[in-house]
């Protein structure tokens, strides 16, 4: 994630070229934030993400090795007492006085994954025998509103996977009135697919709402929900494309998903589209058209469209559809400087070049020598898309310092 620094060297780049400051306006910025040398603040912010990680797991270690000789009312109040004592010690660090920002979001980070085990933990001594769901929602609800008033992007990221966790929850659950499924067959099957298809939609909302935020009050959490949106929704058409193989040339009959889901799917995608494209219509153009082709093979999968002994065709498009959008975030990274962009696209597309290649030949690969060729293959792959990734991200660099 890139520090303030870094976005101002590349945004105030775009303001130049757009003709709203000129570069004399923006050299003195740039030396009044000047970028701090060595990435101290990113490896600090690694540090305390790793530091509240380890804390959460000795802290449940050290309670479940005594679990049985402590009262129900002492676990109750130990984990009120880590709950206050992560937030307020996260408030003083980051908020009053907030002399140590980075370790204070990974405190507040901590609460918010305290909060969830308090509500298993009341859950278990009261026997509450609710639904799983219903536990997550009131987890993201218990959190949602922290980070917006604390700033906080490590309890934004967990706010986010909250959500994006309960209500995948309630699409599998065979009691939720927005299952994606009406009867369950084989998940190893078409379920797999359907649920792919729904993460590419849910994986679009996430970005669309990350590129409303970008420009705005809370441009600070744009990124993240961009990074995270693209990761989501690349990772739903890349499972989308095991449909696509040398084992599966054969009839498999599509199963539609129930069109309430698919409502609430659709809408939740298209509210965050004209969200964005209210907000920031060029930022939701620069990436719409490689986005585009994703759309056929997803509709296609959730709405059922037969195809017969050619429905593997769906999984090819997916194929083709991951392709695009990696090319796309590779482009648009390099024209508005997110080297992240560049990097998650350039891994995209060695992973499904990779992935297919053993998907669609795998059944070939029946002596030594295939093997031997396919590893050099792959080899030279990875040297090559390395050189292409370091000759990107070293061309953004040079463009943002000229």
């Amino acid at each position: 994630m890139n520090s303030f620094e870094k976005r101002l060297e590349a945004e105030t780049l775009a303001w130049v070229c757009d003709g709203l400051i000129t570069a004399d306006q923006r050299e003195r910025l740039l030396a009044r934030h000047a970028a701090r040398a060595g990435g101290v603040n990113q490896f600090l912010a690694i540090l305390a993400m790793i530091g509240g990680a380890l804390l959460v797991v000795g802290v449940s270690l050290v309670i479940k090795s005594n679990w049985e000789r402590i009262g129900d009312w002492v676990k109750i109040g130990g984990l009120v007492a880590l709950l206050v004592g992560a937030y307020g010690i996260g408030w003083r660090l980051k908020m009053a006085p907030g002399n140590f920002p980075r370790t204070g979001d990974a405190c507040f980070m901590v609460g918010a994954v305290f909060f969830l085990l308090g509500i298993a933990l009341v859950s278990q001594i009261f026997h509450i025998n609710s639904r799983p769901p219903n536990g997550v929602l009131l987890w993201w609800v218990g959190i949602v509103a922290l980070p917006w008033l604390t700033r906080a992007k490590g309890m934004q990221f967990v706010s986010a996977v909250a959500w994006f966790t309960w209500l995948a929850m309630e699409l599998e659950s065979r009691d939720s009135w927005i299952r994606l499924i009406e009867s369950h067959l084989n998940w190893y099957d078409r379920e797999f697919l359907l649920f792919s298809a729904a993460s590419f939609l849910l994986g679009l909302t996430l970005f669309f709402f990350g590129a409303g935020l970008r420009g705005g009050r809370h441009d600070h959490f744009a990124g993240l929900h961009e990074k995270l949106g693209l990761i989501v929704a690349t990772g739903g058409l890349y499972a989308l494309g095991f449909s696509w193989s040398a084992q599966h040339w054969y009839y498999q009959a599509m199963q539609h998903a129930r069109p309430g889901a698919m409502v609430i799917l659709i809408a939740f995608a298209t509210v965050a589209a004209a969200w964005a494209w209210w907000r920031n219509r060029a930022e939701l153009k620069s990436l719409a058209w490689f986005l585009a082709l994703g759309f056929v093979p997803i509709l296609a999968t959730l709405l059922g469209v037969e195809l017969h002994d050619s429905n593997w065709l769906w999984g090819g498009i997916a194929c083709a559809a991951m392709f695009l959008l990696n090319i796309g975030m590779i482009r648009v990274g390099l024209a508005t400087g997110r080297e992240s962009w560049i990097n998650l696209g350039m891994a995209g597309i060695a992973l499904n070049i990779v992935t297919r290649y053993f998907l669609l030949f795998g059944t070939m690969l029946e002596g030594g020598v295939f093997f031997i060729v396919t590893g050099l293959l792959v080899l030279g792959l990875g040297f090559y898309l390395e050189r292409k990734r370091r000759k990107f991200v070293g061309a953004v660099r040079k463009e943002v310092a000229s």
